[in-house]
């Protein structure tokens, strides 16, 4: 990927036999705190974070939210403390675990290639599910299980959001009329499927988990009135030069390879808007044709135009396929992403059955062809797909029988669990926390303050990759104390 890339996942919670109704913020929290980490530093910088900052060029006087996260015993959470409830913590790789709107949240750090995004994404779900039975085991009745999913099949839904680094300079509306078109359509290889229309008939299968939940087409809320294209400006970098593009309306994929080419895809449309492509059609109704393309299993239905033609979403996408071909010959890892996008584009027309090892919603159609089980018992199992623990999941199960596809190997899931993406300033925060972490007083994605006899040291990191971060890395490795680095920084003029 030519850019820095990260996914940040909430996980929903699943909370059965407990003797009256769980605090689901209380449960969420102590999952957090019981994560078995060696080493892990807890809290986080909140400073410099202003999430009602707006890429318009405006500040919203408050963020909206679901009245529905907000409903539910908080007999337990209502007498934590914030930081308690919060249960900030930043992870040897950089990952970033906290508690977010009564979900565990895991934040990969930022990652430059596919397969370290895929790691850093797997990583994360071992964790949780370690932290899942580290806190089970210190329950006096009840069992809580996590899911990777995005729907609690009542209404509510809970996000999986890509983080792009971009540039400033691009003009705004080049990426809205580029963007939308293509998320409102991608869904068609990286919907994660769901069993349940909201509102519409329980039983059908639609491609994505998300899809119901968006209400406009630009907006800076994230849980409420979802927009399309999220306006959230935090860059976490130098704001002068950067965009932190949210991308909000994905699902969390079981695939791997789903979750890699729904990054890498993106990835390459900004590379074309960056290069100067236009988005040459514009859709009448995005919102609509979100819906409309998830609720379409035969992926053939025409998305109304503003010119007043109708487009199938396979079309629209192979116009962006085409924008992007410019970048064939990059790299090895582009000509891979352009060939597999051209792939599943062809073979989703002739037969989504083809591509049910690596599409989420189509192994769960396959699996509902071969089973044809009634409405509540295709819900069960839709639900099971996304279940952690490898021993209930359906999407374990299919993968241990070869049935899924996969980019990485254990041992580099494994790795990644310690180590931080390659190339990023993930590096120098990792090692900062491996080798100094009793002396880190705070930790944000661009700085971590230290304590240094009396005296408050400060380590900033407005790029994200570079020969700048390549050379903190180096200059953090070979340093053996706090005193070694501050005057490694100083004699650097840093």
């Amino acid at each position: 990927m030519n850019r820095p890339v990260g996914i940040e996942t909430e996980y929903g919670l699943n909370c059965e036999g407990f003797a009256g109704p769980p605090d689901f913020a209380f449960e969420s929290a102590m999952l957090i705190h019981a994560a078995p980490l060696p080493v892990a530093f807890r809290g986080w910088d909140y400073t410099d974070e202003d999430p009602r900052r707006d890429l318009r060029g405006t500040r919203v006087d408050a963020l909206k939210h679901d009245p529905n996260d907000h409903l539910g015993s908080t007999a337990q959470s209502s007498r934590m403390t914030r930081e308690e409830l919060l249960a900030d913590t930043v992870l040897l790789n950089g990952a970033r675990l906290y508690n977010d709107h009564n979900h565990p949240e895991y934040c990969t750090d930022a990652c430059r290639t596919v397969l370290d995004l895929v790691a850093q994404d797997r990583a994360g779900e071992a964790l949780m599910h370690e932290a899942e039975k580290a806190h089970n085991e210190r329950l006096d009745g009840g069992r809580v299980r996590l899911v990777k999913n995005n729907t609690d099949y009542h209404g509510r839904s809970y996000g999986c959001h890509e983080n792009y680094l971009t540039l400033r300079e691009v003009p705004l509306d080049h990426l809205v009329e580029a963007l939308v078109p293509f998320l409102a359509t991608r869904q068609v290889f990286a919907g994660a499927g769901r069993v349940g229309i909201e509102g519409g008939d329980a039983g059908a299968l639609q491609l994505s988990q998300r899809a119901d939940f968006f209400e406009t087409v630009v907006g800076i809320n994230t849980t409420t009135r979802r927009p399309i294209f999220n306006t959230r400006d935090e860059p976490h970098a130098d704001r002068t030069r950067y965009r932190r593009l949210h991308v909000i309306a994905g699902d969390a994929n079981r695939s791997e390879w789903a979750t890699g080419m729904k990054a890498a895809t993106t990835a390459l449309v900004l590379d074309a808007v960056e290069a100067g492509w236009r988005a040459p059609i514009r859709l009448r109704d995005p919102v609509a044709a979100v819906q409309q393309v998830s609720h379409d299993l035969t992926l053939g239905a025409g998305i109304e135009l503003d010119d007043g033609l109708n487009v199938s979403p396979l079309d629209i996408q192979r116009w962006w396929l085409s924008a992007c071909e410019r970048f064939r010959g990059r790299d090895a890892e582009t000509d891979w992403v352009l060939d597999e996008w051209d792939q599943v584009l062809t073979e989703l027309r002739a037969d989504p059955a083809a591509v049910a090892d690596r599409v989420d919603w189509a192994a769960k159609l396959v699996l509902l062809r071969d089973l044809g089980p009634a409405p509540e018992a295709a819900r069960r199992l839709d639900f099971a797909y996304h279940l952690l623990d490898p021993s209930l999941s359906v999407h374990q199960w299919l993968t241990d029988r070869g049935r899924m596809r996969t980019l990485v190997t254990p041992a580099q899931v494994e790795e990644a669990r310690t180590t931080p993406p390659s190339g990023t300033r993930a590096t120098v925060r990792g090692r900062l926390l491996a080798k100094f972490g009793p002396a880190i007083t705070a930790m944000e994605w661009d700085r971590v303050h230290l304590h240094r006899n009396g005296v408050n040291v400060t380590v900033r990191l407005p790029e994200v990759a570079g020969p700048e971060i390549d050379r903190l890395s180096a200059l953090v490795e070979k340093c053996a104390t706090i005193d070694d680095v501050v005057a490694a920084l100083d004699a650097e003029g840093g």
